[in-house]
């Protein structure tokens, strides 16, 4: 049944509350991460290891997992409802154990006496096995949440909700970058126990409150098999779509675009002269910036198609990347690119955000999304095993950085022209009108 303005108001209102909670992961739950790691003196190399390779290897897994009985579920709360109600509270108390960490170290060191590996390694150890829990329950939200979108959500209207999402993810960055961030120097664990229950509280409220629609009109899917297991077959089959490889050749290269400065840009800032609180106002500025233009964008989204918005903007963040690392040597060099990442990368997510559901089947969307986001993985994986010892033998040049990602934004640029070719682009224009 198609839904009035009031009715598409009141969805939009409980997705937002939701979204609030899963752009916790990114806005906040990631900075103040990289805070604690930082104040623990991890190597460049551990904090690519635990920031990203063994999150990444753990979900790898689960996320397909996921996606492919999500979409066969049928209960009595619907197929994404579920599956939500578990990730929330489980990342939510990942945090409040990550919070914990440095105390129950320090408490572990005492009991364990000299057979205690130090409070650093046994904080280490402890951040490692919260936050791969956290990682785990805040993709599965990011990949269920999705799904729940393009279940719910007119596709004429997908850029401009994409858009409002934004505006949510990025004026809670704002809080966070200009109040919260220079708090966590004195009061880190009360931050990382805020982030917790901003994740949790939202998404469980966005939960209990939204209603799903029945499952789209198409051919009906096989039920899951009885037990938590992954057909490879389905995974293999996504495949079998044309434009598919292409697609996730397109997302691979954006994630490892972006991941290697965001992972190391605290660091690259300290090494370049630049303050803390200078480099959170400089990321509200941004974020403002951003904030101003995502409806602007999500309406060209709409009006022009994803794929094509998206593909202007990373050639200009190509551009912008190649200029940073032929030019960023001082504090004002890397303010001025910094800047130009935070409001250029923000535009692509917003552009790119809807992409998805432009090039897959509805009906069994998040089975093809979570195969996307497994092979995103494996190039995470790949990247963030090489990037943290590239980094620790340049002696600490970030730099390369800003050269991996103009190399691979050039890639992915290719790979979204490519999907914009005759055939490819036939393909998803009759997969559009098969799966409206």
């Amino acid at each position: 049944m198609p839904l009035g303005l009031t009715g598409m108001g009141v969805l939009l209102l409980c997705l937002l509350v939701g979204d609030l909670g899963v752009s916790m992961r990114e806005r906040a739950a990631l900075p103040s991460a990289l805070e604690l790691l930082r104040r623990h003196a991890a190597s460049d190399t551990t904090i690519s290891l635990l920031l990203s390779t063994v999150p990444a290897a753990f979900s790898m897994l689960l996320v397909p997992l996921l996606g492919y009985h999500s979409d066969r579920c049928r209960s009595r709360l619907g197929r994404r409802k579920p599956f939500l109600l578990v990730a929330a509270p489980v990342g939510g108390l990942a945090m409040l154990g990550l919070a914990a960490s440095p105390d129950a170290a320090r408490a572990l060191h005492a009991a364990l006496g000299p057979a205690s590996p130090g409070v650093h390694h046994g904080t280490l150890w402890l951040f490692c096995l919260c936050w791969v829990a956290f990682e785990c329950a805040a993709v599965s939200a990011l990949s269920l949440f999705n799904g729940l979108v393009n279940d719910l959500v007119p596709s004429q209207w997908l850029g401009r909700v994409f858009a409002a999402f934004r505006i949510v993810g990025l004026l809670a960055g704002i809080t966070y970058q200009h109040w919260i961030f220079s708090l966590t120097d004195h009061h880190l664990r009360e931050v990382l126990i805020g982030v917790g229950l901003c994740f949790c509280l939202p998404l469980l409220a966005m939960a209990l409150t939204v209603r799903e629609s029945p499952l789209p009109a198409a051919a009906p899917l096989e039920p899951a098999p009885r037990g938590l297991r992954l057909p490879f077959e389905h995974v293999l089959g996504c495949f079998r779509y044309r434009p598919y490889g292409w697609a996730v050749a397109a997302f691979v290269l954006a994630s490892v675009t972006f991941s290697p400065f965001n992972t190391f840009y605290l660091h690259y800032a300290h090494a370049s002269g630049l303050d803390k609180a200078t480099l959170g106002t400089l990321t509200a500025a941004g974020y403002a910036v951003s904030i101003g233009s995502a409806f602007a964008i999500g309406w060209l989204a709409d009006r022009f198609g994803a794929l094509r918005v998206s593909t202007v903007l990373m050639a200009a963040y190509c551009v912008v990347a190649a200029a940073g690392f032929a030019g960023v040597h001082d504090a004002a060099s890397f303010q001025v690119f910094y800047f130009a990442h935070v409001v250029i990368s923000g535009a692509w997510f917003t552009a790119a955000s809807s992409m998805p559901m432009a090039l897959f089947p509805r009906a069994s969307f998040v089975q093809f999304n979570s195969t996307k986001d497994l092979m995103v993985v494996f190039g995470a994986i790949f990247l963030s095993s090489l990037q943290g010892p590239v980094l620790d033998l340049s002696g600490h040049d970030y730099r390369f950085t800003l050269l991996a990602g103009a190399v691979f934004s050039a890639l992915c640029v290719g790979c979204l022209m490519k999907l914009q070719s005759g055939p490819l682009a036939a393909d998803i224009a009759t997969r559009q009108r098969c799966t409206g």
